[in-house]
């Protein structure tokens, strides 16, 4: 039993430093990413590279005990310990997640300043005249899937009672 529990601590310690060495390296290159305006930004412990580096410290700090509980005999420090392997697992993908979703929106975001035919900011539409016109009775209409579960399904919410 103790050689499996060896085997699945190391694959999470690989996992772990591969995730962390991915993780910082994100947070320099969001850091990194050019924004505009680089005269009023304020590089303090919030920015992405010191917050990256804050979480895998945080996460490693987490990862050393979960690794000695996981290790003991006891059955409750057992479960600690791969209760807490789990929950530092789930914490360093969902940074990771996170990192990603904001690298890609600032890449988005750069596209639509660069490219002319998108515009920025849009402009609201002001209408010219209000017209009111007489009430439509209400249509539903409703999509039919090709699956027939999510056909009952949709069926279902948009059934009147």
């Amino acid at each position: 039993m103790n050689e499996i529990i060896l085997l699945l601590l190391s694959i999470v310690g690989i996992f772990s430093v591969a995730c962390s060495v991915a993780l910082i390296a994100l947070g320099k290159i969001i850091d990194r990413y050019p924004s505009g305006d680089e005269t009023l930004r304020e590089r303090s412990l919030s920015s992405p590279t010191e917050s990256t580096k804050l979480a895998v410290i945080v996460f490693w700090a987490l990862f050393i005990p979960g690794a000695w509980a996981v290790l003991q005999e006891g059955i409750i420090t057992r479960i600690v310990g791969i209760t807490l392997f789990f929950s530092i697992c789930l914490f360093m993908f969902t940074a990771l997640a996170f990192s990603f979703a904001v690298l890609s929106t600032m890449k988005s975001r750069k596209k639509e300043i660069e490219d002319p035919a998108i515009p920025a900011f849009p402009s609201p539409a002001v209408p010219n005249t209000i017209q009111m016109t007489q009430n439509a009775p209400d249509v539903v209409t409703t999509k039919r899937y090709k699956s027939p579960i999510s056909n009952f399904m949709v069926s279902a919410l948009l059934k009147k009672e």
